[in-house]
């Protein structure tokens, strides 16, 4: 007996032994057997379907969550791009290097023809990963209030990025229409990578 006469006798004797009970079962039998057999065949053949419907309204709602983000994309392009012209004209202002505030603020207050009598330069403070805060205190005395937003102005359009992170007017008892002014002016300083290299390591050991 070859292995191919093994092979089929060992497939033909499941089918012989199903066909021989078949057989052996009476009418009424059969038809119960015949009605589960079609039970679980519809049973399996609904949730194949629920399945394949669900993964195909997956497969939709993807599809239009990704064709409304495109459109989204699309719509705000103009703006995406104005507000990433925005950021790199912000970091050119930014800079490298340590910004002269003191001196900014003096030739600001020289153009618009007021004095700035009292100054506080604060320590550089870190401002995230790659930044450190420069700030300086500033006292104004006796400024009308045009003369000021002319100072403010010129600071919003210097060169180096200079904002005004906090304001306290008063008006002066002795005139009336002038101004005792408080504010304190930041600037910021990108660190370079080989600066914040050499810091992390000092930090982590201290």
């Amino acid at each position: 007996m070859t292995i191919i006469d093994n092979t089929k006798r060992l497939v033909r004797r499941p089918f012989e032994f199903v066909g021989g009970e078949w057989n052996r079962l009476a009418p009424r039998e059969r038809r119960l057997v015949t009605g589960l057999c079609a039970a679980v065949v519809g049973f399996v053949v609904l949730v194949s379907g629920f399945l394949i419907v669900d993964s195909l309204r997956s497969i939709a709602d993807a599809n239009d969550a990704a064709r409304e983000a495109l459109e989204m994309i699309a719509k705000n392009r103009d703006d995406y791009l104005d507000a990433k012209a925005r950021m790199v004209a912000q970091e050119v202002r930014i800079g490298t290097e340590p910004p002269q505030l003191a001196a900014d603020l003096e030739g600001a207050a020289r153009e618009v023809g007021i004095q700035l009598p009292d100054m506080a330069d604060r320590p550089p403070a870190p401002a995230g990963r790659h930044y450190l805060e420069h700030n300086i205190d500033v006292k104004l005395r006796q400024v009308d209030l045009q003369s000021l937003s002319k100072f403010l102005a010129k600071l919003e359009t210097s060169r180096r990025l200079i904002v005004v992170t906090r304001l306290s007017i008063r008006r002066s008892f002795s005139e009336g229409d002038k101004l005792m002014v408080e504010l304190t002016a930041t600037s910021y300083e990108r660190v370079k990578e080989d600066r914040r290299r050499k810091v992390a390591p000092k930090a982590k050991g201290s």
